[in-house]
């Protein structure tokens, strides 16, 4: 009778198990103990080993022979404490922000095509009020943040995300067509500052910058928000030195 097919997740919960016992040993394991201490036969560890070294999570020392953990985990770690700790970071920049221009500041992430709110400080001397609400999710393409992200990601990310998309045009100014999307995170990359100039919603600017570690990989951005009576143009070049200073400082804090 031919040994059944292990399952799918028999086989997750079995790759997880070895990673946990690595984490144990930081000069690595050879295959014959650590099929011990997983309780498997070598057959079986050795095969789970080469597809977790495939996906590098895993590498192999050439002199002693022992399989070890990669820095994979300390990076994807990395990434979810930035996400974590951008908002305690962010708070205080934010908060200056929009007491020193009295408008409605914003914190995003990315999370898949769209962008989430993680913070708003709504103007204290402003009446207008803008729509979005911590826990939000807007599109990237039609919002400024968005585009601060999006500019900093590279072609395959981009078409992905732009082609799971629903595109539509928001408003008259909306960018709908790949082509000119380009061009604008072309500029967005250029000056440091991405624009959503009634977009997404008609008689709103928004003037955003990204938060970017040391591989220049955007983990959040931040914004100045408000009417087109408030952000004119003359404003443009201050508001955006004033965004890209704040999100330089956070990336600075933030230590990644």
């Amino acid at each position: 009778m031919s040994e059944e097919k292990e399952s799918p997740i028999r086989s997750v919960d079995r790759a997880l198990e070895i990673i946990e016992v690595l984490a144990k040993h930081p000069k690595g394991m050879g295959l014959l103990d650590l099929s011990r201490e997983v309780c498997l036969n070598k057959t079986t560890t050795y095969r789970m080993l080469c597809a977790i070294m495939a996906h590098g999570w895993i590498a192999k020392e050439p002199t002693s022979g022992h399989y070890r953990l990669t820095l994979m985990l300390f990076e994807l770690g990395s990434k979810v404490s930035a996400r974590m700790n951008v908002l305690t970071v962010a708070r205080p920049f934010l908060d200056d922000l929009s007491a020193k221009f009295g408008e409605t500041v914003h914190l995003v992430i990315q999370d898949g095509t769209d962008v989430v709110y993680l913070y708003k400080e709504d103007s204290p001397i402003q009446s207008i009020k803008m729509g979005s609400q911590v826990g939000n999710r807007y599109p990237m393409y039609c919002t400024g943040v968005g585009k601060a992200i999006l500019a900093y990601l590279n072609d395959d990310e981009l078409e992905e995300i732009w082609n799971s998309s629903r595109i539509i045009a928001r408003t008259s100014s909306t960018i709908t067509e790949l082509s000119a999307m380009k061009d604008e995170l072309e500029i967005v990359r250029q000056r440091g500052w991405a624009m959503d100039n009634e977009e997404n919603e008609i008689g709103v600017r928004c003037i955003a910058a990204p938060v970017l570690n040391r591989k220049l990989f955007p983990v959040a951005a931040i914004s100045i928000s408000s009417s087109v009576f408030h952000i004119t143009d003359d404003k443009f070049e201050i508001y955006s030195k004033a965004v890209i200073a704040a999100a330089k400082a956070v990336s600075q804090q933030l230590g990644i």
